[in-house]
């Protein structure tokens, strides 16, 4: 059954696999993205690191708190397993293709730029 969600993805360049977005960026990095139909909204979640990874660091909280107060439509937070993530929240009311390839693009940018400030690589 295709998802709301997939046809404002046409002619945006992502790739798509089940409910993940694949977005490959110009350096050949790439990040992938979980959209979740929330009834009047779409949630985009991108992981920024695993819960092994966010053990190792250190102040990681406070560290996603900082980012947080710089990005826009993007906020970070622990989920409920450990893990990093970064997420969106995108109004259904008068969303078109342009606006929802904007913010998944964002979300896979923010998130993959802090995977890179905290691991140094391309995992997720």
């Amino acid at each position: 059954m295709a998802r709301e969600w997939t046809r404002l993805c046409k002619g945006a360049g992502f790739a798509i696999d089940g409910d993940e977005i694949e977005v490959r960026f110009a350096d050949e990095r790439h990040q992938r993205v979980r959209v979740a139909d929330e009834g009047d909204a779409f949630r985009v979640v991108g992981v920024v690191a695993q819960r092994a990874e966010v053990q190792r660091q250190e102040k990681i909280a406070l560290r996603a708190w900082r980012r947080n107060r710089s990005t826009q439509l993007v906020g970070f937070r622990l989920d409920d397993r450990g893990r990093l993530v970064g997420e969106s929240w995108v109004p259904k009311a008068g969303l078109s293709g342009e606006e929802f390839a904007t913010y998944v693009r964002q979300v896979a940018a923010e998130c993959d730029r802090l995977e890179y400030l905290l691991t140094g690589k391309d995992t997720e």
